[in-house]
């Protein structure tokens, strides 16, 4: 499958895009949001202080996958180390004019999505005859909504992903490909590691799988939501998290 990517500089981008390299899964085209003077919620210390041409590395690796990503490397050094075409956009916003106008020019009908966190795709961007593939930290439609990463390791002690095409509801795109991943790795941190690492390992099973029917989901408009997590239960995730066998 021929693809695109619309990314910014964050932990998922760049497990995606390191470990696609790897894998000599090579997008065609990348766009890269970008804003040097906004910080969004999903960037770590590294992506403040180190500029693209750092030569340092900080490895974050999931042992039990056997996925790893270098932290310290931006996404425009490894794009442009692998000579992959790619045009920079300085807007945050995924719904912007000047986003979907960069989006109307790609030549690919599928768009590997790894944008700001919390953004949903509106009607005008997803009129433009893509299909955007994202992968979502949940099983669905079980799991929709916001750090549902938590809410199914305290439920279940379990990390499901699915592989979706984006709609304009929360996580109610047709399912691609659905997995879940037991982890016995402990101390690993669930936001700029554990997340990123195995939605990285379902988005590579994915694409190296070589017939996909989507599945349409039946949702239960009744079915739980899932919000951004309470830090108390956060907390309480990880602790009975780190206490399974």
């Amino acid at each position: 499958m021929n693809f695109s990517m619309l990314i910014t500089n964050n932990n998922r981008s760049k497990a995606y895009l390191q470990n696609l390299v790897k894998n000599n899964l090579m997008p065609s085209k990348v766009i890269v949001l970008n804003n040097n003077n906004v910080t969004l919620i999903e960037h770590t210390e590294n992506d403040k202080l180190i500029s693209q041409d750092t030569n340092q590395k900080f490895v974050r690796k999931l042992i039990d996958l056997n996925i790893s990503f270098d932290e310290k490397e931006h996404v425009i050094k490894t794009i442009k180390k692998n000579n992959i075409e790619f045009i920079e956009v300085n807007n945050l916003n995924v719904n912007s004019k000047s986003v979907i106008k960069e989006v109307s020019k790609i030549k690919d009908k599928h768009i590997i999505y790894s944008g700001p966190s919390s953004s949903i795709l509106g009607k005008e961007i997803l009129s433009k005859n893509k299909q955007f593939i994202h992968v979502h930290p949940g099983l669905l439609p079980k799991y929709r909504g916001s750090t549902t990463i938590y809410y199914s390791m305290l439920f279940e002690s379990k990390i499901g992903c699915s592989v979706i095409f984006m709609n304009e509801g929360i996580d109610e795109g047709p399912v691609l490909y659905k997995k879940e991943y037991k982890i016995s790795e402990k101390g690993i941190d669930f936001d700029y590691v554990l997340d990123p690492l195995v939605r990285t390992k379902a988005l590579i099973e994915y694409l190296k799988t070589d017939k996909i029917n989507p599945i349409k989901q039946n949702i239960d408009k009744r079915k739980t939501v899932f919000y951004i997590i309470h830090p108390l239960l956060k907390h309480i995730s990880i602790i009975n998290y780190n206490k399974e066998s």
